[in-house]
């Protein structure tokens, strides 16, 4: 467009609504545009119905053992019992910078742990934790409650209800892991990320009974079948997925260069000659590393590229995982990295809940290849075994007559 007294001017430079200032700062309109688009824009349910499988069995499973010990985990006369133990520190603990009730500072003082006096009494006391098994404490009721969570976590797997087993599983995982604080590690962490987000996300919109269920409907009143469509929230609880996930793995690579372990090169000797989690009952395994003692320059290789493809992976990973054209390899590093810390550290079920939160960052045009490729098969096979029992009957039939 051409001004009275001016050269032409393109419609997008003109003041726009939102103020002077918002038009004046460079490039504003785009940025807005592509923040918009990053969080709100909306995104196929699919890879959120793929999570909730894998991590939902995963839960599931975590529970169900949980039942082989479940009375010295939560019963009346458990490990960390409710009237000694888990009492005084839900009740009593105080913290080394609790503020202090006749000191009024910005900064709190340190807590004197051996003399208090009467004036570093703190304010509060405690941790803000609630659990069922804090009050739960007959034999047979810690059965019933456990297997109400269990139902309720084999329902989410299977999307039944998935809005209101959701808040059932991940109250289930809270209330576990605040009843059992001596045995809490990285596993429970990311156990609780994954129900927290698929609680709030629209994990039941595909792949699940609800959809089969919705479907079903439908057809029975006469109404055309629901598609299944983008969902702005499910494209923004993916990206709080995907955030959090970097957020993890940048605080652990930066953490792992704070110590020489990592710098030299021998950290990952540390984890697969640790007898706490490396599985030293194997035979073969321990053969396998009496072979790399023997052979310097293969362990010196070995210890050099593991504990750097580790550095590697989880530092580089906030920055890659966004370019399409380095995605996939993050992803498969990824991959790799937690299947070597789920065999050779024995935490199987810790790397499990961080492969399924991998996930997110699987486009959805994937999973719908994979989908049809899948069912395409089976229904190839379908016509060829409905195929061969019609070609059976028919010489049946034919020989009869004969």
């Amino acid at each position: 467009m051409r001004t009275a007294s001016g050269p032409p001017q393109h419609p997008e430079a003109r003041p726009q609504p939102g103020g002077a200032w918002l038009s004046s700062v460079p490039n504003v309109s785009l940025t807005v545009r592509t923040w918009d688009r990053f969080w709100f824009r909306p995104a196929d349910p699919l890879p959120l119905g793929v999570i909730r499988l894998f991590a939902g069995a995963v839960i599931l499973y975590i529970h169900l053992i949980y039942s082989l010990d479940l009375q010295d985990l939560v019963g009346r006369e458990a490990w960390q019992n409710d009237r000694h133990v888990s009492r005084e520190g839900r009740q009593e603990a105080k913290g080394p910078l609790d503020y202090q009730r006749n000191k009024v500072k910005f900064y709190p003082p340190v807590y004197n742990w051996e003399d208090p006096g009467p004036e570093t009494e703190p304010l509060a006391k405690g941790m803000p934790l609630w659990s069922v098994w804090f009050h739960v404490q007959d034999p047979g009721w810690v059965v019933a409650v456990h297997v109400c969570f269990l139902i309720g976590m084999f329902l989410f797997t299977i999307g039944f209800a998935t809005r209101v087993t959701a808040v059932i599983t991940w109250v289930g995982v809270i209330t576990y892991i605040h009843r059992t604080l001596a045995t809490v590690f990285g596993m429970d962490a990311m156990m609780t990320i994954l129900a927290f987000y698929l609680m709030i996300a629209p994990s039941g919109a595909t792949l699940s009974v609800d959809r089969l269920i919705a479907r079903w409907w439908a057809r029975r009143k006469g109404l055309p079948e629901p598609e299944g469509k983008p969902l702005v929230s499910a494209n923004f609880t993916l990206r709080l997925m995907q955030i959090h996930f970097c957020f993890i793995y940048m605080a652990s690579g930066l953490s792992k260069l704070q110590g020489p372990a990592w710098w030299n090169g021998n950290a990952l000797w540390g984890t697969m000659a640790n007898y706490s989690f490396a599985p030293m009952h194997w035979p073969a395994y321990l053969e396998l590393l009496r072979f790399l003692s023997r052979h310097r320059m293969l362990w010196e290789c070995i210890m050099f590229f593991g504990s750097y493809f580790t550095l590697f992976i989880e530092i580089s990973f906030t920055f890659l995982i966004w370019r399409k054209s380095t995605r996939w390899l993050m992803i498969i590093g990824a991959v790799l990295l937690h299947t070597g810390i789920g065999l050779i550290m024995g935490l199987a079920t810790f790397s499990l809940c961080m492969l399924c939160l991998v996930l997110c960052f699987v486009p959805a045009e994937t999973f719908h290849r994979l989908i049809d490729a899948t069912f395409g098969q089976a229904r190839s096979l379908k016509g060829k075994v409905l195929g061969a029992r019609h070609a059976a009957r028919k010489e049946t039939a034919l020989a009869g007559q004969a």
